[in-house]
């Protein structure tokens, strides 16, 4: 997951929640970095869409990469 790609999930979804529940990933540093455009690392990358495919799986969503 890019940057960008969150700063457009931004509009529909409280990212400082999504943070919460990831072990590793600071909220007030994720949520500067969205606010600055800064790119994420590879690992808070890879636990976000590990943990948006979890969320979405359960709520009836497949997510699939353009």
């Amino acid at each position: 997951m890019t940057i960008k790609e969150l700063q457009s999930l931004k509009p529909y979804l409280k990212i400082s929640a999504l943070a919460d529940e990831i072990d590793g990933i600071n909220k007030h540093t994720l949520l500067s970095k969205v606010r600055r455009g800064t790119e994420l690392t590879i690992v808070e990358s890879d636990k976000l869409e590990a943990k948006l495919e979890e969320v979405m799986t359960h709520a009836g969503f497949s997510l699939t990469r353009r």
